[in-house]
């Protein structure tokens, strides 16, 4: 008898949305030390499946809400054909999910209706181990969490009713230039994290506070005279698996806001640092991560969401999204550090994570001695990319970029 599972309250939000111009889709990538093998990768995805049936689904229509039902279809490995982060689902006999490769390159691209950057870093790392032991005839052991676990919407489990104000008094500046038509460049930035983190260190923080921090300098030159009575605003998804118990394979994710004025020109990186660090003390904890977290579980529990047909419901929440869109100058988020079985990394030169974005956003995650800043960019000049770039190279930081074709 076929599963069907219930999507999580962020799953639910971007199944409304799923046809608007912006897929909500993200990237991981892996640069292997010798090219793929299609079948071998086959293979290592039936393997994977099998422990995450939940991912092994097509996104149905209810009356009230859509929902995940169980496909009995296997999902086939592809040659990379598409551009970074293309749209995945399309109608209800599409997976939420794509697995491609290019010569030494494995891909996977995951729907944000299905899980999270770090919800589904799982699912890749079983599928590079999987690939890698079967290539090589190699005897590795990961851990894996049981499929009630991997399939659990951790955002209901977890829920409690809580006051959550939203400071809607903030002038927000929008970074507003010449757009590509459709199209979003996409660069990996690769360099040695440890060359980062003393820098980091020298100001007495962290690795996320100082690229947050770097991210926001990177603006102080772009901005006008009559623009600097308004907040550089810079969403930050926190991974809740680490403040709570669980193993979620779904979205499992908050989003704390990181704001800073300038005031004036005159202001230096070390003074965005302690402001930057100051907000993360007050906000980066478990009781604030919650509130935010509860106050999108409410409007899933309050009776329009309940009640109303989906096709309502549907009209509301894309009207949401893009009133949305203009709320938040950009956002940066760190996967953190990807760590495999040491045979599996052997084979491994670098891992990569990208996102789609609207504007222009910032992924990071580390594998072994590497840092990748993934950007995802739609502006055809975006000054403030060149400035974050340009700041680590000022600094004898050198970064390795592969840069995606726009025309």
């Amino acid at each position: 008898m076929k599963k069907w599972y219930k999507l999580d309250n962020v799953g639910k939000f971007y199944a409304s949305t799923s046809n608007s111009k912006i897929p909500k889709v993200f990237r991981y990538s892996a640069y292997l030390t010798d090219n793929i093998e299609e079948n071998i990768l086959q293979e290592a995805l039936n393997k994977t499946i099998i422990i995450y049936p939940n991912f092994s689904v097509n996104l149905k229509k209810g009356i009230f809400w859509y929902y995940l039902d169980e496909t009995n279809k296997k999902n086939k490995v592809t040659k990379e054909n598409l551009p970074i982060c293309f749209k995945i689902y399309n109608n209800s006999d599409d997976f939420l999910y794509r697995v491609s490769y290019y010569k030494n390159k494995i891909n996977i691209e995951v729907s944000h209706i299905l899980s999270d950057g770090r919800g589904s870093v799982e699912f890749f790392k079983l599928l590079l181990t999987n690939y890698i032991s079967l290539k090589y005839n190699l005897n590795t052991k990961q851990k894996n969490n049981t499929q009630l676990e991997k399939a659990e919407d951790s955002y209901i489990k977890y829920y409690e009713k809580s006051k959550y104000k939203r400071n809607k008094n903030l002038k927000t500046y929008i970074y507003k230039r010449k757009k590509y038509r459709n199209q979003t460049q996409y660069l990996e930035c690769y360099t040695d994290v440890k060359s980062i983190l003393e820098l980091a260190h020298k100001y007495d923080t962290t690795l996320t506070i100082f690229l947050t921090s770097v991210l926001i300098y990177s603006f102080r030159n772009e901005l006008k005279v009559s623009e600097l009575n308004k907040y550089i605003k810079i969403d930050l998804p926190v991974d809740l698996r680490t403040y709570f118990n669980s193993h979620s394979s779904m979205n499992f994710f908050g989003l704390t806001t990181i704001t800073y004025k300038f005031n004036s020109k005159n202001v230096e990186l070390e003074d965005i640092i302690k402001d930057v660090k100051k907000q993360f003390e007050q906000k980066i904890i478990s009781k604030e991560l919650a509130k935010r977290a509860n106050y999108m579980v409410s409007f899933e529990k309050n009776w329009f969401c309940r009640f109303a047909p989906i096709f309502l419901k549907n009209i509301v929440l894309n009207l949401a999204d893009k009133l949305t869109n203009n709320t938040s100058t950009t956002c940066l988020s760190n996967i953190g550090v990807i760590k495999l079985d040491s045979k599996i990394e052997e084979k491994i030169n670098s891992i990569s994570v990208l996102t789609s974005t609207n504007n222009f956003q910032i992924t990071t995650c580390t594998f072994k001695d590497q840092i990748c800043i993934g950007i995802a960019n739609t502006y055809t000049n975006n000054d403030i990319i060149k400035n974050f770039c340009c700041y680590f190279s000022q600094n004898n930081i050198k970064l390795k970029i592969n840069v995606s074709e726009v025309k």
